[in-house]
């Protein structure tokens, strides 16, 4: 990390630079080409708390740049080589770790392109040191198809220069009628009125289209994948348990709503976000398994205990565990992954709605909803009619379709308010339920491989045998539940 101290100035285009003699000596300099890509939230909270992110290229310090504030003109930059595993558009977690507590888990995607012209200048003393560098900077800014250009001078100590050395400069260029900026980078000057309008915003308009309800609800997912990735990497708590619902809701999200986007498009990202789902899978099922079969385990009366059950499966899972997460860091590390990163931050940038979705969402988006709770008690209607192995897929499949109407009502709160979340949490009951379910289900298949490990090493299988049975009480417990739920979902969030 470095410590810049720097001035910026409003001067007009065509204007001349003001004599700096009395006070330094203008020596070698050099013109640079910049192009930076700066990165924010969709909402600028980097921009609206002081902070900038920048990809760069041309000058002397081509890289990723992060400048955090500090007091009066020092701003702390942290720099990263563009070499550092990065893509065009990922930001390397090092830097969004750094801005977590601005940004916590949202997006970060490009928000504008600058490219600069920099007539860079050393300022030295009477004795030849350096003192300051001094950039004469003109400045075009594109966000999307508006361009704006303006010029501005930067003045930053260097060498042996001190705050005096400034001040001495900017009352030279005050007299010289050339002001501080009123801007506290490029990025605020070039996001201009956007800027003003995020810090007034209040989340979504009431009359926001399908598209704005839709594109924010998937811009979070993105955000919950790029921010847990750090957190997935060393397997903190909870971490792969987080990211993996990022991308279940995502894939959701891109199923429920394909009609109002580009179907080609949804394909490609929702193979890619399956792919990782199970990668994500790995260690989170032993994660799963873990906290159901130990306390389990704990739960058996003295006399059903034979043997070392806990210890069994608390060594068998955590091998599960560390093999799986290993190979989900190997996953991360893949130029597939990087692929999807950049896949997603394009999501964030500019999602491909079609003109369907310019709709406003408070008319469009309820029937939507409806045909995705009709789909899901169908499936359910169909399991009714199943027996044994072949009625547990079904209940699986419910559980899958309720989730789907879970998420999709989810996305729609902010459009339809109260009554999408009470459908929300409606069809939360029936996946609770059934999920219960189904953890039964995956504990029995996990059990019958623990009791054959067991045996493997002359242990008694006895124990396993005890649990299993209460795995399948559990599974009949929970149907009456979830059968209760159905009916309240039905009743919540589908019209006759």
């Amino acid at each position: 990390m470095a410590i810049e101290i720097e001035r910026k100035f409003s001067i007009e285009p065509k204007a001349p630079l003001p004599d700096l003699t009395d006070v330094v000596v203008p020596a070698d300099s050099r013109l640079h080409n910049l192009h930076a890509i700066y990165f924010d939230t969709p909402d600028f909270l980097l921009a609206r708390n002081r902070r900038t992110l920048r990809r760069r290229t041309g000058g002397g310090d081509a890289g990723w740049h992060l400048k955090l504030p500090m007091d009066g003109h020092s701003r702390e930059e942290v720099h990263l080589p563009l070499t550092d595993g990065s893509g065009m558009s990922s930001v390397p977690n090092e830097l969004r770790t750094l801005v977590a507590d601005v940004i916590a888990y949202a997006p970060l995607a490009p928000v504008i392109e600058l490219r600069t012209a920099r007539q860079e200048t050393e300022l030295k003393d009477a004795e030849g040191r350096l003192i300051a560098l001094l950039c004469d900077d003109t400045v075009t800014a594109t966000r999307g198809d508006k361009t704006r250009t303006w010029r501005e001078l930067e003045v930053e100590l260097a060498g042996e220069g001190t705050p005096a050395h400034l001040d001495a400069i900017t009352e030279i260029l005050h007299k010289a009628g050339v002001e501080p900026s009123e801007s506290a980078s490029k990025l605020v000057h070039a996001l201009g009125k956007s800027l003003a309008k995020a810090e007034q915003a209040a989340g979504l308009r009431r009359k926001a289209s399908a598209a704005e309800v839709i594109g924010a609800y998937m811009a979070e997912q993105i955000g919950v994948i790029q921010g847990r990735e750090a957190e997935v990497r060393v397997d903190a708590p909870d971490s792969v348990h987080k990211m993996r619902v990022g991308v279940r809701r995502l894939r959701s999200a891109l199923r429920t709503f394909r009609p109002f986007l580009d179907r080609d498009r949804v394909q490609e990202i929702r193979t890619e976000l399956k792919w990782l789902g199970e990668m994500l899978g790995g260690p989170r099922d032993a994660e799963v398994l873990k906290a159901h079969l130990v306390p389990a385990v704990e739960a058996l009366p003295e006399d059903a205990l034979i043997g070392p059950v806990g210890e069994r499966i608390t060594a068998e899972l955590d091998v599960r565990h560390s093999t799986a997460h290993a190979a989900l860091v190997q996953a991360l590390d893949s130029e597939r992954f990087e692929a999807l990163r950049e896949a997603l931050v394009e999501w964030v940038v500019a999602p491909p709605f079609n003109e369907y979705a310019a709709a406003r969402a408070k008319g469009l988006l309820p029937e939507r909803l409806e045909q995705v709770g009709r789909r899901t008690l169908k499936e359910w209607a169909q399991a009714e009619r199943l027996e044994g192995h072949d009625q547990l897929i079904g209940w699986h499949e419910t559980r899958k379709r309720a989730k789907a109407a879970r998420y999709a009502w989810e996305a729609a709160v902010p459009a339809l308010g109260d009554t999408a979340m009470s459908a929300a949490k409606a069809w939360e009951d029936v996946t609770e339920s059934l999920g219960t379910v189904q953890d039964a289900v995956v504990a029995r298949e996990a059990l019958k491989e623990l009791a054959d490990v067991a045996m493997s090493h002359g242990e008694s299988t006895f124990s396993y045998g005890v649990l299993y049975q209460r795995e399948i009480e559990r599974t009949t417990d929970f149907y009456a539940q979830a059968a209760e739920a159905i009916e309240t979902a039905r009743a919540v969030s589908v019209g006759d």
